[in-house]
């Protein structure tokens, strides 16, 4: 074996070693909540169905009704347990996360997003439309990967300046400048999309594949303090879900919340 074989291997035991030491040293977290917070609500998911909304934390069951947003009708995560899930949404919006202009200001009293926002190449700029459509007091919950489990765990966390450059440059979802990192460093034996499919990742604005930026907890508290997002809980779920729950304040006529 090579040296970087050695080390590769390595790192592979040393990801799941700390999974298990995750899942039986670390307390269980209490759901109650999270789904307290959206029992009987209307509301939209971003980039859904998601598999964690029906069982880890199984918001599907206890709101009233929901709506979602896609960039396309045909993504690479669609299959057949995601479509029987999309059968219960009303309206399903074709557009991009940091688009929305097609849904009026107010329209939601929660927004929930699993595993999406690291995909988006602006995320301050999506936050601001995913608060923008929401009324004051609304909740959102948004799951980003933990990449010390996931085939990112070789990438360093990306700095919230970084997400501040790409807003104020205002960064399109054509943007490539992390698809040298994402290619060099990505740990293809930790990507179950990689034994089922093959995609171009340079056609990323089709797949939407990479994922533009690595967050970790203090990342996506401080994406929440910028939008001025009162944050509830902070909590890791297992096995590799880091889920923070936030709140929109004030009441002001301006819907605007990013700076």
């Amino acid at each position: 074996m090579t040296k970087d074989s050695i080390a590769r291997f390595l790192s592979l035991k040393c990801i799941r070693l700390r999974r298990i030491i995750r899942r039986y040293y670390y307390p269980r977290v209490d759901i109650s909540p999270y789904l307290d917070s959206f029992r009987g609500k209307n509301g939209i998911e971003i980039g859904g169905p998601s598999g964690v909304f029906l069982d880890l934390l199984p918001i599907y069951s206890v709101i009233d009704a929901i709506d979602s947003v896609n960039y396309s009708n045909n993504t690479i995560w669609k299959n057949q347990s995601t479509e029987q899930i999309a059968e219960n949404y009303g309206h399903k919006y074709i557009c991009d996360a940091t688009d929305l202009s097609i849904i009026p200001d107010a329209s939601y009293d929660f927004l929930i997003s699993s595993h999406c926002l690291e995909h988006i190449a602006n995320p301050l700029k999506a936050m601001g439309e995913w608060l923008r459509i929401l009324k004051y007091g609304s909740y959102l919950l948004i799951i980003v990967p933990d990449k010390r489990y996931t085939f990112d765990h070789l990438r360093p966390i990306t700095s919230f300046d970084h997400l501040l450059h790409d807003y104020e440059q205002n960064m399109g979802e054509d943007d490539l400048t992390h698809l040298p990192e994402t290619i060099r460093l990505h740990d293809a034996k930790l990507d179950m999309l990689s034994k089922v499919c093959d995609v171009d990742w340079s056609n990323n604005i089709a797949t939407r594949r990479m994922h533009h930026h690595v967050f970790d907890e203090r990342l996506l508290k401080q994406v929440a303090d910028y939008c001025e997002l009162e944050t509830m809980r902070m909590d890791w779920i297992n096995p590799y879900h880091i889920v923070m729950l936030a709140r929109k304040l004030g009441s002001r006529q301006d819907h605007s919340v990013v700076k």
